[in-house]
């Protein structure tokens, strides 16, 4: 089961987003995908105002995966036991990199998402 609600989605600089009004049914998992997304659609796309780019330190490329930071925050200040949703970073391209959130146990209702690319 995907997301539940309508993501609310907030720039709070070209580099970093806060996502509101979504929760997860238990054992549910949602996704959240770059702008520019290729092959199955995200349950959200990012704005492309949000300003990802590809770079290399020396010779080495730097994935996604290390360079966008995600901050989950519970609603309510911890509902749910303080229990988060768990998330997996996949893939390398705007088109196909995924933030996979998992409930692992009964979330509760709701939680912010922070999302920075540094």
């Amino acid at each position: 089961m995907p997301f539940i609600g309508t993501a609310v989605i907030k720039q709070l600089s070209d580099r970093k987003l806060r996502i509101t009004g979504l929760e997860l049914g238990e054992n549910g998992s949602g996704t959240i995908g770059l702008h520019g997304a290729t092959g199955t659609p995200p349950d959200v796309t990012l704005p492309a105002s949000f300003k990802t780019e590809h770079y290399t330190v020396g010779s080495v490329n730097v994935p996604f995966q290390d360079c966008i930071n995600v901050t989950l925050i519970p609603s309510g200040g911890g509902v749910g036991g303080g229990v988060i949703p768990s998330v997996v970073k996949t893939g390398t391209t705007l088109g196909d990199f995924r933030m996979t959130f998992t409930d692992l146990a009964d979330v509760g209702p709701g939680f912010e998402i922070l999302i920075e690319f540094h």
